[in-house]
């Protein structure tokens, strides 16, 4: 009887999500930067100065993802299941392509004169197209290709993939991330994320983390002023 429950527990042991908390910590940040953008005065220098600045930090850690599952999950996903990655990898092609455009475009509007206005408007409206496409595209990876994954590798080989993405993110990107992730997610989620974290970290790393995400010290254990931080 034992013997059968321990089966059982170990055939429905959970499986982690390689896409559901970077993509929740995306989306916030995706809609955050449309928003920033739409806000921007145009006439105040100082401001789109700011915002074009916050902006070319957002897609670098956009196409910082976009390379961490090209060279992590597809790669993974490609020697067990041939083909399996491809229309998301297409989309990954057009994302680069979009980066550029934006880019761009943030070039034009920080060269502008007399029309700084409307060649504004025209890059919100062109992220505006990349925000939609980034959330359809973010869908279909975890609704298609997280039960792809979970069908064809084990949890401790679905642990190990996320682990050697985050292996190969240095602490100041990692940082980055964070921010977006901390930002996007639940409070319990946020209180789940970084007791982990603590745990498996030295303490002055951890510290040292949490202050490059927050901007201040910050105590563990002290939620409020994390959110004031990160949303």
């Amino acid at each position: 009887m034992m013997n059968a429950e321990t089966k059982i527990t170990a055939e429905a042991q959970a499986k982690e999500d390689l896409y559901y908390m970077v993509h929740k910590g995306i989306r916030f940040a995706n809609a955050r930067m449309l928003v920033a953008i739409g806000q921007t005065d145009p006439a105040d220098d100082a401001a789109v100065d700011a915002t074009l600045a916050r902006l070319a930090e957002h897609l670098e850690i956009s196409r910082s993802h976009l390379e961490h599952e090209n060279s992590a999950i597809h790669t993974a996903i490609e020697a067990r299941c041939p083909g399996g990655s491809d229309h998301a990898s297409e989309d990954h092609g057009e994302h680069l392509n979009s980066f550029e455009e934006l880019a761009r475009l943030a070039e034009d509007v920080a060269s502008a004169t007399i029309d700084r206005a409307a060649k504004l408007r025209r890059l919100y409206q062109r992220f505006a197209l990349f925000v939609a496409d980034d959330f359809a595209h973010m869908h279909e990876e975890e609704t298609e290709l997280q039960p792809l994954i979970e069908k064809h590798f084990s949890a401790e080989e679905i642990a190990g993939i996320h682990q050697r993405i985050v292996q190969n993110i240095p602490p100041m990107k990692m940082a980055k991330f964070l921010r977006f992730m901390l930002g996007g997610a639940s409070p319990a989620e946020r209180i789940g994320m970084l007791t982990g974290m603590q745990t498996g970290m030295p303490a002055d790393i951890f510290n040292g983390m949490m202050e490059a995400v927050t901007g201040a010290k910050w105590r563990m254990g002290d939620w409020d002023a994390l959110e004031r931080a990160v949303c």
